[in-house]
């Protein structure tokens, strides 16, 4: 072997070896996010059983729509200012900026909670509505300067520092609201719990990166900042309509006992597309800077690095996260009797059929990160808006008929949804969804297998001893390896075929 050879081997080794470890990060990095978004589901699990043990249903109501309208706030605190600082090249130089924007956000929206706060409890004399207000504007100032240390973790590649503090401050909430509900605070006790966790979440993250923010703005930087916060802006407040439309016009056309069972399916299923969907948000953001700047004097090749990045990325999304929401349809009936009882059992075909929506849903994850790093972030909210109205207007036409009517509108509202989404990815991000298609193959044969197996496993008589938890844990596992087996197998035939290919071209 010739000089030249002997330092292209050696120099595509080095390669190999640093992508290598890449990976290894990003997958460590991964691990932690879904860690941390799992203790967060599984905190806000105990705290509603633990609660509707405590509370009456009309306090269970009052809290969330409270809790909606206060969500609501919070959005248009937060304003997208984090996520600025994610695509930021002049990072450092602009923290003080963004954080003196967020600050003026989140006093101005706190102001006008506190106002309605003491409004509402003068002229009502109702002071159990007037705490609530007052924790919750302190939660909201806290909640649009924590979006700033987030934005600054996630820029700076410490997810798992981030995933860490999640956790803490989770566990913090969990133990504010246990003590509450112990001591009789009742629902104030639920506030109280989201405030510690907020002002535990804010304090770690300011100890973390040991800054703090000087009071600094100029006007070109403040307009800047407010064009790119109005699409995420518009987009999120986009996403929480949709998300609240449908437990108000089941609860006007069918009753709050149907509402009851809509929201619990909605809350089942979003806890586990939150606990896919975060972590690829924020490993998207990781990923695609990383690909930009890997080459910086290359600046106009950088949308093509990011997206060869994401073409590779939504196939990987797409194979983790296919039989979570496969798995998730098919074992809806022993989840919700499992979690919620015999009572809730009406809610297991809406999650069953809203799960499918999910899945149709899952390239979404990545669409806000991929459109802000290649500059076409204003595309996204009047596709948003025009989606999120075709969502509203199927609810309100498919709810006086029924909850399964309602639930396949959301699935026909989720394949349309995808339509735009790849439109969207591949016309201004760059991504190529012919190939990204082809390269989820042996994805789709795995998940193939892994509902033959659940449906023969359903034929095979099991010991009626043996607990329902048991048996569809079986099932599950069973399930589970036929995916794995499947995928691993259809994998190492693909690199078997690919690398005689890529040898004779390039010999």
């Amino acid at each position: 072997m010739n000089i030249a050879k002997l330092k292209a081997v050696q120099a595509l080794k080095r390669r190999l070896q640093g992508l290598i470890a890449r990976q290894h990060s990003l997958v460590s990095d991964g691990m932690f996010t879904m860690i941390a978004k799992g203790t967060s589901q599984l905190v806000q699990l105990l705290i509603f059983i633990i609660g509707a043990r405590v509370l009456t249903s009309a306090e269970f109501g009052f809290f969330a729509f409270t809790s909606a309208f206060v969500v609501m706030l919070i959005v248009l605190a937060e304003g997208g200012w984090g996520e600025f600082l994610m695509k930021s090249h002049n990072r450092e130089a602009d923290y003080d900026q963004v954080a003196t924007t967020a600050m003026i956000s989140g006093l101005i929206v706190s102001t006008l909670a506190l106002a309605g706060a003491l409004a509402m409890g003068s002229w009502f004399g109702d002071m159990l509505h007037l705490e609530i207000l007052v924790i919750s504007s302190v939660l909201i100032f806290a909640c649009a300067l924590s979006t700033i240390y987030d934005g600054i973790l996630v820029a700076q590649g410490r997810l798992k520092d981030q995933a860490k503090i999640r956790i803490i401050s989770e566990l913090v909430g969990f133990a504010v609201v246990a003590a509450g509900l112990w001591s009789g605070w009742n629902i104030i006790a639920l506030f109280a719990g989201r405030l510690a966790a907020q002002l535990t979440s804010l304090g770690c993250s300011m100890l973390a990166v040991l800054w703090l923010p000087k009071i600094r703005l100029t006007r070109p930087f403040l307009r800047e900042i407010l064009g790119f916060s109005r699409h995420i802006l518009a987009n999120r407040l986009i996403v929480f309509l949709r998300s609240y439309s449908a437990t108000l016009a089941v609860g006007g056309f069918l009753g709050l006992a149907e509402a009851g069972y809509y929201r619990a399916a909605e809350r089942i299923v979003a806890s586990i597309s939150e606990l896919l969907a975060e972590p690829a948000r924020l490993l998207g953001w990781v990923v695609f800077r990383k690909a930009r700047d890997r080459q910086p004097q290359d600046i106009a090749g950088g949308n093509a690095r990011i997206a060869t990045a994401a073409n590779s990325f939504v196939v990987l999304l797409i194979a983790i996260a296919a039989p979570f929401y496969l798995g998730l349809s098919l074992a809806s009936g022993a989840l919700i009797n499992f979690v919620l009882g015999d009572a809730w059992m009406p809610a297991a075909i809406v999650v069953s059929i809203l799960a499918i929506r999910q899945l149709l849903l899952i390239p979404a994850a990545i669409i806000e990160p991929l459109l802000s790093m290649v500059g076409e972030l204003r595309r996204l909210p009047p596709i948003a808006l025009m989606n999120g109205g075709i969502s509203i207007a199927l609810i309100v036409a498919l709810a006086p008929f029924g909850l399964i009517p309602l639930a396949l509108g959301q699935v026909a509202v989720g394949a349309f949804w995808l339509g735009t989404m790849i439109w969207l990815q591949q016309r201004h991000g760059g991504l190529d969804w012919s190939r990204i298609a082809r390269r989820c193959g042996p994805t789709l044969a795995a998940l193939g297998a892994m509902l033959l197996a659940d449906f023969a496993l359903n034929y095979i008589t099991l010991p009626a001893a043996l607990p329902n938890a048991l048996t569809t844990g079986f099932q599950v596992a069973g399930g589970a390896i036929a995916y794995v087996a499947v995928l691993a197998i259809l994998h190492k035939l693909v690199v078997a075929t690919a690398e005689p290919l890529a040898q004779q071209r390039n010999s």
